[in-house]
């Protein structure tokens, strides 16, 4: 049987991409309240909202692996004349990409790598269950970093009938930033993401609609401890927003 396949960037310009996670500000827009409202330490919301950002929106991050669901999925569907989802009841791929050079004074070194399966009951698909895990380290003049991630997206909707696929997925982020200037501290974070109803367009492949929780934790490099709590809200449109609870709202686009 003939694997779909997974079409992860590979250009050097987008892999440098894949792990720039923290401090510093990368196009989330604060929209409500004081930009450098922080917790014990000295990470602002902001600085926690870009790396939620990153995790959400960049290459390898959330919106990139339901895009790779949903394409193995239609990989699936279409890979042959006759074929039929169902021929894949019961089987599951796996397949990784890495690369490791420097490009434009920025030393980057990753793998990403993900295991598919499809459950049925009988010869009806059921549910499409996507495992996803990476490990990234890049590094300049200004800061390096060094991140990983674990991630497994439960999708339904399957049936012809339906128009929408539903994803549920956790994701979880760890990396720890080491910043070289003053204006920027150096610190440690982990990002747990929760969704149950995240809607995707059959036809688009696109996000519709769905609602996320968020907490990033962490510490700075004197040891104090930071921690926020939101949510995320699909607007469509390549759109969502990050509300941190008693805080800001911060857009994201992608």
């Amino acid at each position: 049987m003939r694997r779909p396949r997974l079409s992860f960037a590979r250009s050097k310009a987008t892999l440098l991409l894949l792990a720039v996670a923290a401090g510093i500000s990368f196009g989330v827009t604060s929209c409500s309240k004081e930009d450098d409202t922080k917790g014990n330490s000295g990470v602002t919301q902001e600085q926690a909202a870009t790396v939620v950002s990153q995790t959400v929106v960049s290459q390898g991050g959330i919106v990139e692996q339901i895009g790779q669901t949903t394409l193995a999925v239609s990989a699936m569907e279409a890979r042959q004349a006759g074929g039929k989802l169902s021929d894949f009841c019961g089987k599951s791929t796996d397949g990784s990409i890495g690369a490791a050079g420097t490009a434009n004074g920025i030393t980057y070194d990753y793998k990403l790598s993900w295991l598919y399966s499809l459950a049925c009951n009988g010869d009806v698909p059921t549910e499409f269950t996507f495992n996803f895990n990476g490990k990234t380290a890049i590094e300049t003049d200004k800061f390096k970093t060094n991140d990983s991630c674990t991630s497994t997206y439960k999708l339904k909707g399957l049936g012809t009938s339906s128009t929408s696929w539903e994803v549920s997925q956790t994701f979880d982020r760890a990396g720890k930033f080491v910043s070289k200037t003053t204006d920027l501290p150096s610190f440690t974070s982990a990002v747990h993401y929760e969704s149950v109803s995240i809607k995707i367009d059959k036809q688009t492949r696109e996000i519709v609609s769905g609602t996320a929780t968020v907490k990033i934790t962490g510490a700075d490099s004197k040891g104090n401890v930071f921690k926020y709590e939101g949510t995320i809200s699909f607007q469509g449109n390549r759109k969502a927003v990050f509300i941190v609870n008693g805080g800001s709202n911060f857009q994201l686009s992608w």
